[in-house]
């Protein structure tokens, strides 16, 4: 016991005095080792109760800081998703609009060629009926 008490950090060598009477410098060092053999062992009881939930607590604290890095990497997707999502939203709308532009552009035309046609038919008629007035 006095070889392993001299192994441990924190204890002691083990007294190997007599004690005469209690409270003597040898009774002292000898309580002192007693006491200090106790609180040895009770750090190495509690160092075995508390080592693994300290793993455990270590892993846990692990593994949330894995997730939390999960959860910013698929905010960061959803933004981009969501970001994209806008973009081909307005490029859609954008080539709606064109195309409607493009079509009442036509229609437009149309209606201006339709008229402009009407309208020179009605000047060939106005004028062959003048031309038939004059030479009757």
């Amino acid at each position: 016991m006095q070889l392993i008490a001299q192994l441990q950090p924190g204890i002691p060598a083990k007294p190997d005095c007599l004690v005469w009477y209690v409270g003597d410098p040898c009774d002292e060092r000898i309580q002192a080792y007693r006491q200090a053999v106790e609180q040895r062992r009770q750090q190495d009881w509690q160092a075995s109760v508390t080592g693994p939930l300290q793993k455990q607590i270590a892993d846990q604290q692990k593994q949330i800081t894995e997730q939390q890095n999960q959860i910013r990497v698929l905010q960061l997707k959803m933004e981009s998703q969501s970001v994209e999502a806008s973009q081909n939203e307005a490029r859609n709308e954008a080539l709606l609009n064109g195309i409607g532009a493009g079509v009442g552009a036509a229609l437009a035309l149309l209606v201006a060629v339709a008229g402009f046609r009407r309208l020179a038919r009605g000047s060939k008629v106005a004028a062959t009926e003048q031309g038939r007035a004059a030479s009757a």
